[in-house]
C-alpha cells in the first residue's frame, strides 16, 4: 500500500461495528501484488476499538472516523471524496481479497472497459452460508464466463475515476444505489464488465431474522429504485415488478444453471428450500414496494 505517492488504485471500505471482521479484509489487502493503491475506510459506529485498532495495526489505512451515523453507500461517497486513485474500487469489511485481485482488477480497466465487477467467493462452509451465498451472488460465481453484468454488487465493484466523475456519487437513500450506478455506467456506454479472476470471498454471518428482513426490504428497496431512478418506466416495468413473485421459478432455474457451471451442484440442491424463500422474499418485496408505489402516484395528493 503507497501512503506518500499518488497511487494507482483507491480501495473504498465502509465500516460499521465491523472490528470483528476488519482484520482479515486488511490482512488480505496487504498481500496484494499490486503494489500502487492506498485503502480508505470510512467508519461511523459511535465506538472507538475499531479506529483504535486500525491506527494501532494497520498505520497504513486512510481512517476516517465519522461524527453520525452513515449508511453504506453514504461512506462510500465521502471515501470516493477521499479518494486519490484513478480507479476506485469498492468492497465491503467482510469481505477478504485474492492477492491478486487488485491487479486483475487494474489491468482489466481501459477505455472500454471502465466498470468492472468481481467474482464473489465463500469464506464459510456450512450449508447456511452456501445458502445465502447462492442466493446473493450465484450470478457472480468464479467460474462463470466473460461478459456484462446488469449490477455491480459494491462488495467487488470498480469504476474508473474519469467515469465516477460523469456518473457518481452512489445516490443515497437506496440500499440499492450499487444497482443505480450500474445502470447509470451502462447508460454510458459502460455497463459493469465480469472479472472472473478478479476473486473476494464474502462472510456470511446474518442470522434467519435478519435475512428475511434484509432480503424483503431489499427487494422492496429495488423496486423503488428501479422505477424513480433507472428510466421511465413504461407499463410492461410495472407489470413485471407488480407481478415479480411469479418469477421464482425463472429465478431458481437461473441459479441452478450458474451452479452446475461452477461446480456448486451439491449446495445448490441441499439448500434448495432455503433459497426459494430468500427469493421469494425478494421477489414479494418488488411486488410490495411497485404496488405502494403505484397507489402513492394514483391517489390525489390531498389524499396521500
Amino acid at each position: 500500500m503507497s501512503a506518500t505517492q499518488r497511487p494507482l488504485v483507491s480501495v473504498i471500505i465502509p465500516a460499521y461495528y465491523s472490528a470483528g471482521t476488519i482484520p482479515a479484509c486488511l490482512e488480505a489487502l496487504r498481500r496484494q501484488t499490486c503494489r500502487s493503491f492506498e485503502v480508505i475506510m470510512v467508519n461511523s459506529s459511535p465506538e472507538s476499538h475499531t479506529e483504535s485498532l486500525v491506527r494501532r495495526q494497520y498505520p497504513e489505512v486512510r481512517f476516517e472516523q465519522h461524527p453520525k451515523r452513515l449508511l453504506p453507500h453514504e461512506a462510500r461517497n465521502r471515501g470516493a471524496a477521499l479518494a486519490r486513485g484513478d480507479l476506485f474500487v469498492f468492497t465491503d469489511p467482510d469481505c477478504d481479497a485474492d492477492p491478486c485481485w487488485l491487479e486483475r482488477l487494474e489491468s482489466a480497466c481501459g477505455e472500454d472497459c471502465q466498470a468492472l465487477v468481481g467474482a464473489m467467493e465463500l469464506s464459510g462452509h456450512s450449508l447456511w452460508e452456501q445458502a445465502v451465498h447462492l442466493i446473493k451472488f450465484h450470478w457472480l460465481l468464479r467460474g462463470l464466463g466473460p461478459g456484462t453484468k446488469f449490477c455491480a454488487p459494491t462488495a467487488n465493484a470498480a469504476y474508473t475515476r474519469r467515469l465516477w466523475e460523469r456518473i457518481g456519487p452512489f445516490p443515497e437513500g437506496y440500499y440499492a444505489a450499487d444497482g443505480i450506478l450500474s445502470y447509470r455506467a451502462a447508460m454510458a456506454g459502460h455497463p459493469p464488465r465480469f472479472i472472473s479472476s478478479a476473486v473476494v470471498r464474502h462472510h456470511h454471518l446474518v442470522p434467519v431474522t435478519c435475512l428475511v428482513r434484509q432480503r424483503f426490504s431489499r427487494g422492496r428497496d429495488y423496486a423503488r429504485a428501479q422505477l424513480c431512478e433507472m428510466g421511465e418506466p413504461g407499463p410492461s416495468a410495472w407489470l413485471r415488478l407488480i407481478f415479480s413473485w411469479a418469477a421464482l421459478p425463472l429465478v431458481l432455474a437461473r441459479a441452478a444453471r450458474d451452479a452446475s457451471r461452477c461446480g456448486w451442484v451439491r449446495p445448490y440442491l441441499l439448500t434448495l428450500p432455503v433459497q426459494a424463500v430468500g427469493h421469494g422474499l425478494w421477489e414479494f418485496g418488488e411486488s410490495c414496494g411497485a404496488l405502494e408505489l403505484l397507489v402513492r402516484r394514483l391517489l390525489p395528493a390531498g389524499a396521500k
